[in-house]
């Protein structure tokens, strides 16, 4: 019996939830660290920075962009505990537990 060759695919022609799933493998692969996400989530697929980070937000990387901004921008960042929600949320240092409902 002959083998099958599986036929490759190109990582640009996924469609959206295609490209999804091969995302959380490669985002799911122990490798260097990325210092910008989202910036290489874009090369790699070939979309616009807007929809890598769209994409990466619904697969869960909210708190790695949101870190990674406040780094560029100079900015000290804290893990802050809200207790109505129970949510540890990434929020810039010294802000109030009033305001953390803006962080969301």
């Amino acid at each position: 019996m002959a083998k099958k060759i599986r036929k490759r695919i190109s990582r640009r022609k996924l469609n959206p939830e295609d490209r999804k799933r091969n995302a959380k493998k490669w985002l799911a692969q122990p490798h260097r660290r990325i210092v910008d996400l989202s910036m290489a989530y874009g090369k790699r697929y070939k979309v616009s920075i807007a929809v890598a980070h769209l994409e990466l937000e619904e697969l869960g990387y909210k708190e790695q962009l949101t870190i990674h901004a406040y780094e560029k921008e100079g900015i000290e960042w804290e893990y802050k505990y809200d207790g109505y929600t129970g949510r540890c949320l990434v929020v810039p240092v010294g802000t109030p537990d009033w305001e953390l409902y803006h962080f969301y």
